[in-house]
Protein backbone atom coordinates (compact mmCIF):
# COMPACT_ATOMS: atom_id res chain seq x y z
CA UNK A 1 0.00 0.00 0.00
CA UNK A 2 1.63 3.49 -1.09
CA UNK A 3 0.64 5.86 1.55
CA UNK A 4 2.15 8.62 -0.49
CA UNK A 5 -0.31 8.29 -3.82
CA UNK A 6 -2.72 10.96 -3.53
CA UNK A 7 -6.13 9.96 -4.01
CA UNK A 8 -7.61 12.70 -5.44
CA UNK A 9 -5.57 15.44 -7.07
CA UNK A 10 -7.87 17.93 -7.88
CA UNK A 11 -9.09 18.33 -4.65
CA UNK A 12 -5.34 18.87 -3.00
CA UNK A 13 -5.00 21.50 -5.66
CA UNK A 14 -8.19 23.59 -4.68
CA UNK A 15 -7.01 22.93 -1.39
CA UNK A 16 -3.29 23.98 -2.07
CA UNK A 17 -5.26 27.64 -4.27
CA UNK A 18 -7.13 27.98 -1.07
CA UNK A 19 -4.30 28.54 1.48
CA UNK A 20 -1.86 30.15 -0.66
CA UNK A 21 -5.00 32.17 -1.13
CA UNK A 22 -5.09 33.04 2.68
CA UNK A 23 -1.36 33.12 2.82
CA UNK A 24 -1.44 35.98 0.40
CA UNK A 25 -4.48 38.15 1.84
CA UNK A 26 -2.24 37.81 5.79
CA UNK A 27 0.74 39.07 3.87
CA UNK A 28 -1.01 41.39 2.53
CA UNK A 29 -2.14 42.59 5.56
CA UNK A 30 0.65 42.76 7.25
CA UNK A 31 2.95 44.72 4.83
CA UNK A 32 -0.01 46.98 4.97
CA UNK A 33 -0.27 47.65 8.94
CA UNK A 34 4.07 47.64 9.09
CA UNK A 35 4.11 50.50 6.15
CA UNK A 36 1.63 52.28 9.04
CA UNK A 37 4.06 51.60 11.57
CA UNK A 38 6.65 53.02 9.70
CA UNK A 39 4.48 55.82 9.08
CA UNK A 40 3.35 56.33 13.02
CA UNK A 41 7.36 56.24 13.96
CA UNK A 42 8.17 58.49 11.26
CA UNK A 43 5.58 61.37 12.30
CA UNK A 44 6.47 61.30 16.02
CA UNK A 45 10.00 61.62 15.68
CA UNK A 46 10.07 64.33 13.23
CA UNK A 47 6.92 66.40 14.67
CA UNK A 48 6.38 64.74 17.72
CA UNK A 49 3.75 62.62 19.58
CA UNK A 50 0.31 64.72 18.87
CA UNK A 51 1.66 64.12 15.22
CA UNK A 52 2.56 60.32 15.69
CA UNK A 53 -0.76 59.83 17.26
CA UNK A 54 -2.22 61.74 14.43
CA UNK A 55 -1.02 59.64 11.65
CA UNK A 56 -2.25 56.58 13.79
CA UNK A 57 -5.61 57.06 13.57
CA UNK A 58 -5.55 57.89 10.50
CA UNK A 59 -4.22 55.19 9.49
CA UNK A 60 -6.81 53.36 11.40
CA UNK A 61 -9.49 54.63 10.06
CA UNK A 62 -8.39 54.11 6.20
CA UNK A 63 -7.02 50.79 7.42
CA UNK A 64 -10.70 50.16 8.50
CA UNK A 65 -12.38 51.18 5.44
CA UNK A 66 -10.23 48.63 3.67
CA UNK A 67 -11.10 45.81 5.68
CA UNK A 68 -14.48 46.43 5.26
CA UNK A 69 -14.10 46.79 1.70
CA UNK A 70 -12.36 43.39 1.42
CA UNK A 71 -15.18 42.12 3.46
CA UNK A 72 -17.63 42.73 1.03
CA UNK A 73 -16.31 40.75 -1.52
Amino acid sequence: MNLWKRRNPEKWAERRRKALAALGLYLDDLLLVSGGVCLVAAAALRWGAAAGLATAGGFLILFSVLTARAGRR
